[in-house]
């Protein structure tokens, strides 16, 4: 007990020194941005509004971003900076360092156009070492008011705070006009073998496994979107309370397209303003929102949480509707 009382005299400064420092460090870690921690910034919105404007729209019997084009010239777009995913395991992202937002509405739909730069087209995710480009969109849920002294995260939203995100994939687009609707294997490896086909014994039963869903395509069979064809909509509509708790909704009620020219994306997605969905943000002409955003980039491999990011909040104030 003495040699106990003495080793601890004589390093008990060495010590308590020690642990000062552990802990100075720790709470640096946790509140340093770009690190781990929410900083002040992140509960702060942006100052630019994001203004949706009122415009007449003659729907086209197809529309495209091009047909939209006039719809847009007025509208003033909102340029937001982009930055690395830092916060929630896997990190990532980083070559996508800003998106142009712009928005209208005809007082029944609303239009969101997102573009981009980026130097590969990538919209395909059949081989393992593919991935798609995409962007999302994110809103609150329900009416708020996002302050500083009102936390609201701008990822991925909060418990009890949750959001709405309209996810565009690229590769969705692709099977929207694929065979099938869905962009296969043989499109990939045109040249590819398989044993099930060419195998001489009981040729009936084989091709009867092979057009199996409950054998061989259990995501379909579990009537999952990234598995179903004929999804006739290059957008997914899902709900989240944080990290870890994407999740995608019964009811799909957004849909998109898109231009890849000379290295830019265009992407408009679009939904009618006001739905049945309790788990979709409401829009009302002369109300106002907040939004927020994301892209991935397949060329440098983005995909689930590894992806370019803004980290605040964007007031969104739709025009009202003007009657002749």
């Amino acid at each position: 007990m003495k040699r106990y009382y003495l080793l601890l005299k004589r390093h008990g400064v060495v010590l308590l020194t020690c642990v000062f420092l552990s802990t100075s460090l720790h709470a640096a870690e946790e509140t340093a941005p770009g690190i781990k921690g929410m900083s002040e910034e992140e509960f702060t919105p942006a100052k630019e509004v994001l203004i949706v404007r009122y415009v007449q729209i003659k729907k086209p019997s197809h529309m495209d971003v091009e047909s939209l084009k006039d719809a847009f010239k007025n509208a003033n777009g909102v340029k937001i900076t982009l930055q690395k995913q830092d916060k929630a395991f896997p990190y990532g992202g980083g070559s996508v360092k800003n998106a142009e937002v712009k928005a209208v509405h005809d007082g029944s739909v609303i239009y969101f156009q997102i573009s981009w730069n980026d130097p590969t087209r990538n919209a395909r995710t059949i081989a393992v070492q593919e991935f798609r480009d995409a962007v999302a969109l994110m809103f609150p849920l329900g009416e708020v008011e996002i302050t500083p002294s009102e936390h609201f995260s701008p990822r991925m939203g909060d418990r009890e705070k949750p959001v709405n995100l309209w996810h565009w994939k690229a590769d969705w687009e692709v099977d929207l006009f694929a065979k099938d609707g869905l962009e296969d294997m043989e499109k990939r490896y045109p040249n590819m073998y398989d044993d099930f086909y060419s195998n001489p014994y009981n040729p009936h039963d084989y091709q009867e496994l092979m057009t199996s869903i409950e054998h061989l395509s259990g995501g379909i069979a579990a009537h999952n979107l990234l598995s179903e064809s004929r999804r006739g909509r290059t957008v997914e509509d899902l709900n989240a309370e944080g990290f870890g708790t994407l999740t995608t909704q019964d009811q799909q009620d957004v849909n998109g397209f898109s231009k890849y020219k000379d290295g830019v994306w265009t992407v408009i997605m679009y939904r009618l303003l006001i739905t049945k969905d309790h788990d979709d943000i409401q829009f009302v002409p002369g109300g106002k929102t907040y939004f927020n955003i994301a892209v991935w980039d397949g060329g440098k491999k983005d995909r689930n949480g590894q992806k370019n990011i803004s980290i605040q909040w964007h007031p969104v104030i739709l025009d009202k509707v003007k009657y002749n």
